[in-house]
């Protein structure tokens, strides 16, 4: 009889992605157990939801045109989905996907208000992770961003978390994430033009906002180094969840 795949993988080295990392720099003492722990003892199984909402919204902000219907049928095709056959996980996850791309209309003008000299392209590149005192950073890029008139350069992540928290949580855990893909980007799409902080965003689509790269970068990246060295410095002594089989 085959072996039960486990339920945890087991990370030896310090590793995080950009959002825990974000929520660590911000959360409290208790949190920030249960991220690292998270981090350390990762779910085998992931589940990855609002697929389809990426999809749509990334191929809208990639077309200059900005085509209305694009999000729209995008809509409308997740609420069949989740009124068709297939199981409760493939409903619900198509529901929220039609509830995230509705979001994403409503604010849409915001978004092109606020970012006005930005064209986005889907980000192709496998890049490589970001290293911060000791600790691996999984930074997965979106969109490429540019402004063409300049040749500058930079990159977005869709946030698409319905968590309750206050507008100025989110700000600041957007303002974390943007610092992260400005860094990301500072190492590895200088080929594609010189870097811009201000093309480098978290695009939070439930918060209904743009943040791009704090101005007072030095403290930001301060707290990331803070948070990354203590990150390293508790990892060996981090304890495995109650029902870790690995």
């Amino acid at each position: 009889m085959a072996k039960a795949q486990p339920k945890y993988r087991f990370n030896p080295e310090p590793r995080i992605s950009a959002n825990q990392l974000a929520e660590y720099v911000l959360a409290s003492p208790t949190r920030r157990q249960s991220i690292l722990r998270n981090a350390k003892f990762s779910p085998t199984f992931l589940v990855i939801r609002y697929a389809a909402a990426k999809d749509a919204i990334c191929r809208y902000l990639s077309d200059d045109t900005r085509p209305l219907n694009t999000l729209i049928n995008a809509e409308v095709d997740q609420i069949q989905l989740s009124k068709a056959g297939g199981t409760a996980f493939q409903q619900n996850d198509a529901l929220l996907s039609a509830e995230a791309i509705k979001s994403f209309i409503a604010a849409r003008a915001g978004f092109q208000k606020a970012l006005p000299y930005a064209t986005f392209a889907p980000n192709t590149q496998s890049l490589p992770k970001l290293v911060k005192a000791g600790v691996e950073i999984s930074i997965r890029l979106d969109l490429v961003a540019r402004n063409n008139g300049k040749g500058t350069v930079g990159g977005a992540i869709l946030q698409l978390s319905k968590a309750v928290a206050s507008k100025s949580w989110r700000e600041d855990h957007s303002k974390v994430v943007a610092a992260l893909v400005w860094l990301l980007a500072s190492d590895h799409l200088t080929g594609l033009g010189t870097v811009d902080r201000k093309l480098c965003m978290a695009i939070d689509v439930f918060g209904g906002s743009a943040v791009t790269a704090p101005s007072n970068y030095k403290r930001v990246l301060n707290d990331l180094e803070a948070a990354c060295g203590e990150i390293a410095a508790l990892w060996p002594g981090i304890s495995p969840p109650a029902d870790y089989d690995g």
